[in-house]
């Protein structure tokens, strides 16, 4: 068993101080909550931890020693595990970390719930401050729900004006847009509540009723944009069943508190309940049916550009939400690219009507001098009014930099896959960069897994495989690209938000022929209209509302990874550096030591160690690309690319990065 004691010193450190503070709701045995006492050096993100014991599994009121619930029945007497606990994921947020603890149900199960807040809407209410304890009266029957959440419901306004008009009578304490979260568990029950929220969430939820019954709740929103894992508490002796569920937006928050091999990821668009398991809510035709394909039915008509552009629109607009100053990443993308198109209009005109002076939008950027990215993006910015409008940051890194990286990488992705970390890298210096200054970005994930976005999707055979290609990719957003996303922002107290991935969007998207998102190689070879994401392409070739339009180069460039972009050489130097690393010797040993998932490539030993360092015997929590790369399983054959990334990296330059001088570092 792994020691507690050990696995916080290893993920903690030293732990801040805390003091005693008062919440607004308390029910029997709630111990007080704790508030971290912040200095000027303190970042903080969005985080949670919960435990409650298996009251569904033992009915007779006697619980054994688990440390995150232990002590909670004694109201003097905080639980320090839990607040030591929660403090490990003091990098994902927010202003302030509330823990609060107590008994539930009539046979007195104990619960804890520790919550870190990144403040973007309401930022300075402390009624805000999660985990939320709210008494509610449903028809005549009384309810205490409590809830720990982390993420953005972006429809919350309107989930409420609802309730109202449906005779809900309960006041919200705040303006979070979380809190709706327990109103609606409250009056519908968790799988309704969880379909009706647009946004990116991961929550957990405890329920007492007034007849002493209880329900326990997790969901993640219908993407996987924002994380969430449970596992079942470590057994007190060798002859004891476990008896405790454990959740935490990280991994990190599990080790030690958890048979390791219990621990689950809750996919995307899925709940989970003690009496169901995992259960599915988000069932769109168009990613869970096999036969889905409404272009072949007759008197179909695909959405027009027009319409396209408009919804598209709607979801950059719902993604501006903010109390907070925010920025925009521009990898220098055609998918940033958009997203910097439709917003900027947006943005000056929400300028325009405030009160006081213009302010800049921030806009980031990494990659390595003259790299493809670099010059692109500041192609786009010169193209939508250069600094007069956008405060543009670059932030350029060396090779030598990177591999000292590493170990900080892996312990925040919580993942050994090599594509992944490799493309996290510059993902991490930018994140680094902007949370200097912003506290929410807009990023152009997700585009290429609507629009056959990827370059080896020109060895697709037919509409079908790529429409079936797409359905697949999409499935492996939350345990990719989202996981990057999330992991590298929240990692340096940052928030990325996703337009492309709009649940409305991307249903109006899928529904299109996928005829139309077939990638012809030769156009690929001669960048013309055929090539990949050609139909997103077309739809922003004009101007937008400002007349500004993308630059050709950019417009039309080749589709570059997160790790190909931002420098044509730098992943092969990594690679050789970490093959030096790992001997002969160590590979031939590498299945027996790693049964599970068995590194291929040195490169891929090299992130193993690391993660077991971190992660022991939690290895079937990652979930891996087939084949070794996300091109690898496809149902077509591609060479372009191995399990060690791009073949041909020189098709990624473009126009921009000739003549061009480079501006120093910012």
């Amino acid at each position: 068993m792994i020691k507690l004691t050990a696995a916080i010193t290893l993920l903690l450190g030293n732990v801040d101080a805390f003091a005693p503070m008062s919440q607004p709701f308390v029910s029997k045995g709630v111990n007080a909550g704790v508030q971290r006492i912040k200095n000027e050096n303190t970042k903080l993100m969005c985080g949670l931890v919960a435990a409650i014991d298996d009251l569904w599994s033992n009915d007779e009121g006697v619980y054994p020693d688990i440390p995150l619930l232990n002590n909670n029945e004694k109201k003097e007497d905080d639980n320090l595990i839990l607040s030591t606990t929660t403090d490990i994921l003091y990098h994902r947020g927010p202003d302030g970390m509330t823990c609060s603890s107590g008994t539930i149900g009539d046979v007195n199960a104990r619960w804890s719930m520790g919550h870190t807040r990144l403040a973007i809407v309401d930022p300075n209410n402390r009624f805000a401050d999660q985990p939320f304890q709210l008494d509610f009266n449903v028809d005549g029957v009384k309810k205490h729900v409590k809830v720990a959440a982390n993420g953005e419901i972006y429809n919350h306004e309107k989930i409420y004006s609802d309730m109202k008009a449906d005779g809900w009578d309960h006041d919200r304490i705040s303006g979070s847009d979380c809190e709706v979260i327990a109103h609606s568990f409250a009056k519908y029950g968790g799988p309704e509540t969880a379909a009706k929220l647009d946004g990116m969430f991961a929550f957990v939820i405890f329920e007492e009723h007034e007849d002493g019954s209880v329900k326990a709740f997790a969901a993640r929103d219908p993407v996987g944009i924002k994380p969430i894992y449970y596992g079942k508490s470590l057994k007190s002796t060798e002859k004891e069943d476990a008896s405790g569920y454990v959740f935490s937006s990280e991994l990190k928050g599990l080790v030690g508190h958890v048979d390791p091999e219990s621990v689950v990821a809750i996919p995307p668009g899925h709940y989970w309940t003690p009496e169901e398991g995992l259960v599915c809510y988000y069932n769109p035709d168009w990613l869970r049916k096999d036969d889905y394909a409404p272009w072949e039915e007759e008197g179909h008509k695909d959405p027009t550009a027009d319409e396209l552009r408009a919804e598209f629109k709607k979801a950059v607009e719902k993604r501006m939400m903010a109390d907070v100053d925010y920025g925009f990443f521009l990898s220098g993308g055609v998918d940033s690219a958009i997203v910097s198109n439709v917003l900027l209009p947006l943005y000056r005109e929400a300028q325009d009507n405030m009160d006081g002076e213009f302010r800049r939008i921030p806009t980031f950027t990494v990659g390595m001098e003259n790299s493809p990215d670099v010059m692109a993006a500041k192609g786009v910015v010169e193209a939508l009014g250069g600094d007069k409008y956008i405060d543009h940051k670059i932030r350029y890194f060396t090779p030598d930099e990177v591999f000292d990286t590493i170990p900080k990488i892996i312990s925040h992705m919580e993942t050994y896959e090599a594509e992944l970390i490799r493309s996290s890298i510059p993902n991490w210096f930018l994140a680094e960069h902007a949370a200097k200054d912003v506290k929410m970005v807009l990023t152009g994930e997700g585009a290429d897994e609507l629009f056959a976005g990827y370059l080896y999707f020109q060895d697709a055979e037919s509409p079908a495989q790529v429409q079936n290609e797409l359905r697949r990719i999409y499935n492996m957003l939350g345990n990719i690209n989202l996981h990057r996303t999330d992991r590298m922002t929240m990692a340096h107290g940052l928030e990325a938000r996703v337009p492309f991935l709009d649940t409305e969007f991307t249903k109006m998207v899928m529904s299109v022929d996928p005829a139309k998102k077939v990638v012809d190689p030769e156009a690929v070879k001669n960048n013309a209209r055929g090539r990949e994401k050609t139909l997103l392409r077309e739809l922003y070739e004009e101007p937008n509302d400002n007349g500004d339009v993308i630059p050709l180069p950019v417009l039309w460039r080749a589709k570059a990874m997160q790790c190909e972009g931002v420098g044509e050489d730098w992943v092969s130097i990594l690679q050789k550096q970490l093959a030096s690393l790992v001997s002969d010797e160590d590979m031939e040993e590498a299945s027996v030591r790693y049964p599970l998932n068995t590194p291929q490539t040195k490169e891929e030993f090299y992130y193993r160690q690391i993660f077991e360092s971190y992660f022991p015997k939690m290895d079937h929590v990652v979930n891996l690309w087939e084949g070794g790369g996300r091109a690898l399983g496809a149902e077509w054959k591609s060479d372009m690319y191995t399990r060690e990334g791009l073949k041909d990296v020189n098709i990624l330059s473009h126009a921009l990065q000739e003549d061009k001088q480079v501006a120093e570092a910012v």
